[in-house]
């Protein structure tokens, strides 16, 4: 049987075709193929950051963040596993977790261990508690010579401390107790026993809006920025969520969520914040 030139181009355009659909079908198999990134969580309910709903769910400044994450980069599929934060980081570092993320400031200890993201998705505001009439403790240069409340001698407050002395003539005397309640410290500062107390907003908040303690926030001492933790091995995911960042904050999303968990926008200037600290204030 002679086949006709025009049946020869069309049977060869219908295949031409259909390698064509095949190998745009391989393409696109090949693009929906998602790198799959462990996520630590930490157990340890941390409000506006992490908590959790009536149905269990974890939300807040962090989830969100990480749904925005979520939709800027469709190439990664993040899987989200619920740990102690200590028992995290150690995953972190061995490879059973990617990343972490649960409020983390940056150390140098710490950077000694892991990636730390570069481009911050907030800030925590460590900060002074005092009597409400108190009107001399505004700042960390109003502190030497002041009693502080007791702190634990670990972690980022004391940090915050020690740093100051470091390059300070005049310095702050620390009191460290390895257990502090920081229900105890509250009122130690109402009744006038010690003059102020460094604590984070969101712990101030939390305790409170529960004791209803006679003080007030004297000033905001700085914003912390705070940080993924990665696996030293991803940077190539570290490199692509500070990108990301970086367009989201831009977008003014990253504002928004601010504005969203504590009313006030933490990408401004300290000394902005400083001014509408009473928007900060626990209503009594």
């Amino acid at each position: 049987m002679i086949i006709s030139k025009k049946r020869i181009f069309i049977l060869l355009c219908a295949i031409c075709m259909l390698l064509t659909a095949c190998h745009n079908n391989h393409r696109s198999n090949k693009n929906t193929h998602k790198n799959e990134v462990k996520v630590a969580l930490s157990a340890e309910v941390n409000p506006p950051y992490l908590y959790t709903n009536k149905k269990n769910e974890f939300i807040g400044l962090d989830m969100e963040y990480m749904k925005l994450l979520e939709h800027k980069l469709p190439q990664y599929d993040f899987k989200y596993e619920v740990g102690e934060e200590e028992s995290n980081l150690v995953g972190i570092g061995a490879g059973k977790f990617d990343m972490g993320i649960n409020w983390f400031f940056k150390t140098p200890e710490r950077e000694k261990q892991f990636l730390y993201q570069d481009v911050p998705y907030s800030y925590a505001l460590p900060m002074l508690v005092v009597n409400q009439n108190n009107k001399d403790i505004h700042s960390l240069d109003d502190l030497p010579g002041k009693k502080l409340t007791p702190m634990a001698p670990s972690g980022g407050l004391y940090s915050i401390l020690s740093e100051y002395n470091k390059h300070h003539n005049d310095k702050i005397d620390i009191d460290t107790i390895q257990e502090p309640s920081n229900g105890d410290n509250l009122k130690m500062v109402s009744q006038q026993r010690r003059d102020a107390m460094l604590l984070n907003w969101n712990t101030y908040q939390a305790i409170q809006s529960q004791v209803k303690e006679d003080v007030k926030i004297g000033g905001i001492v700085k914003k912390e920025p705070l940080h993924i933790v990665y696996n030293k091995k991803h940077h190539k995911l570290h490199d692509d969520i500070d990108r990301a960042t970086l367009e989201l904050k831009k977008e003014g999303k990253l504002q928004a969520l601010s504005e969203k968990y504590f009313d006030i926008n933490l990408f401004e200037d300290l000394n902005d914040i400083n001014r509408k600290k009473s928007q900060l204030e626990v209503q009594r």
